[in-house]
């Protein structure tokens, strides 16, 4: 298992991805279509989260345990979760209260792409801890007790 910060830099870029991935989308169908904030910004948040989740899991910290799927998805949809409903709510918010204010076309697309970003930001060391404690957990133990059956090297007094 890789140390902690090459876990961070890892998740770090995959998580530069998965944002990428996400504010592409959002523009393209908030820009492109005639649906909501709202709506566009959930697909936005769905077509960034399913690369994240396997570049977390296999790259990241990488786990191929096949046992330990279901808890980590279920922990990975939980966390990321509260903070796509975050994304969304502070979208929602932009398009109500702030893009009245701004000429329609691209200033608004901008805006509400600073605001995805925005919600983002905050929570992203928190999601970073709760998944090392997730993803890292088991291999962690297993590397801990590895260590304690190693016998350690005697050494003699001359």
């Amino acid at each position: 298992m890789a140390p902690p910060r090459i876990r961070l830099a890892r998740f770090s870029v995959a998580s530069a991805i998965a944002t990428a991935i996400s504010q592409v989308v959002l523009v393209a169908v908030y820009g492109w279509t005639t649906l909501d904030a709202t709506t566009a910004s959930t697909i936005a948040f769905l077509a960034g989260s399913a690369p994240h989740f396997l570049m977390v899991r296999y790259w990241a910290w990488q786990d191929t345990d096949p046992g330990r799927l279901r808890n980590q998805l279920t922990a990975y949809l939980t966390v990321t979760l509260i903070g796509g409903v975050a994304s969304i709510a502070l979208t929602t918010a932009a398009e109500k209260f702030v893009l009245p204010l701004l000429p329609s076309g691209g200033w608004q697309a901008v805006a509400l792409t600073l605001s995805y970003l925005a919600a983002s930001g905050p929570v992203f060391l928190a999601k970073f801890a709760v998944f090392d404690r997730v993803f890292a957990n088991r291999a962690l133990r297993e590397y801990r007790s590895q260590a304690d059956r190693t016998p350690a090297m005697a050494t003699t007094a001359n």
